[in-house]
């Protein structure tokens, strides 16, 4: 079995981590894997590490116009007809489209992965308008639409972007770290608990609106990091500069490559956003054992589940009674650690995303009894 991914960008989010984790765990499987992208990056420095080809093609990454997209177009064409993939399986809105439109065009078997509906509310509506104009013809020209949730699932079934026979769930999956990179207790108690956001400074994450939400938590002991670059960064740094309680606790690291040593370093996983799909930076935190709060989304209760392995906020006051209960209390920081890596090995290993993934792809091909 060839499999060719197709994704805007190989740099840093979501989308980009799940394409590396997925491509070397088909890779590993002895599945033969390809990866196309319009901007390289540390995604693709992982994927090129595993010994997998990443082709980078230039108008994928930078089309806009009428022009600029028929040029993308023809260039994955070219790219897949180098390969001749027997699935060729694409990622983010953009590439989604033009990848499904090539597979079309040539007569390959194509699978998309939904990463969060660009169209929801939350997003600008120049944004929702093209982004449901595209998911909709993607999904109705492509095989399969692989969701990340069952909520997620049932706007694509309400909203018709997609037809139902097409829908399949596939949560998200990340391969384990070592004992070592997993947080080892109040390594932090004298300071306080170290919080940790990962995500790039760009909508739909709110680091801005983070920043000025802790500056309420005052003299309390506590530490922010914020990890991650983008468009929204030197705003935040210029936040953080002009008060003097932000400057001394908060820590703006940029692009790092080392995050799991960070996150194992670290006491409460953050994630403060309009709007998500499955985010892996979350399940990043629960497999490193962090105390989870998140943003109150069905992305986030999903990965909590029944357990409660973290919790959710609604509003920047809830998020605020959250952090306040938690710093004062390390009992409930381990004890929300402990149930967000049970959680993470329970249902978000890289080895349960695999074997469903490879079901979807049997289903489109018709190969049920083909060995993935």
């Amino acid at each position: 079995m060839k499999v060719a991914h197709v994704v805007t960008k190989l740099d840093v989010g979501g989308a980009q981590t799940h394409v590396a984790e997925l491509a070397v765990a088909q890779r590993d499987s002895g599945i033969d894997v390809r990866v196309i992208a319009g901007i390289d990056g540390p995604a693709a420095d992982r994927v090129r590490a595993a010994n997998i080809s990443v082709a980078i093609i230039d108008q994928l990454g930078s089309a806009h116009g009428r022009l600029s997209q028929h040029a993308a177009f023809s260039a994955v064409r070219n790219a897949l007809a180098a390969d001749a993939p027997d699935i060729v399986h694409s990622h983010s809105s953009h590439a989604g489209l033009m990848a499904r439109l090539a597979a079309r065009r040539d007569g390959y078997h194509s699978v998309y992965t939904a990463h969060g509906w660009p169209f929801q509310a939350g997003a600008a509506w120049k944004q929702r308008v093209a982004s449901f104009a595209g998911e909709f013809l993607g999904g109705h020209i492509g095989d399969a639409v692989i969701c990340l949730t069952e909520a997620e699932a049932e706007r694509a079934r309400r909203s018709r972007v997609v037809p139902k026979s097409r829908i399949w769930i596939v949560p998200n999956g990340i391969a384990d770290v070592p004992d070592a990179l997993r947080r080892r207790g109040p390594v932090g108690a004298v300071e306080g608990p170290v919080m940790v956001m990962v995500a790039r400074f760009a909508p739909p994450k709110l680091q801005r609106e983070l920043l000025a939400l802790v500056e309420s938590l005052g003299e309390r002991a506590w530490t922010l990091r914020l990890i991650g670059d983008g468009p929204g960064l030197d705003d935040c740094r210029s936040l953080v500069s002009n008060s003097a309680l932000l400057a001394a606790r908060v820590e703006l690291l940029g692009h790092r490559d080392d995050v799991p040593e960070l996150l194992g370093s670290s006491d409460i996983g953050l994630l403060w956003s309009r709007y998500e799909g499955l985010p892996i930076s979350v399940m990043e935190q629960m497999r490193a054992g962090l105390a989870c709060v998140a943003s109150d989304l069905p992305g986030t209760r999903v990965l909590f589940g029944d357990e409660l392995a973290g919790v959710v906020a609604a509003f920047n006051d809830d998020l605020l009674q959250v952090l306040v209960g938690l710093l004062d209390d390390w009992t409930r920081i381990d004890d929300l650690g402990a149930a967000a890596r049970r959680r993470y090995e329970a249902a978000y290993s890289a080895e349960a995303m695999l074997a469903a993934t490879n079901r979807v792809y049997a289903a489109v091909t018709g190969c049920a009894r083909q060995q993935f």
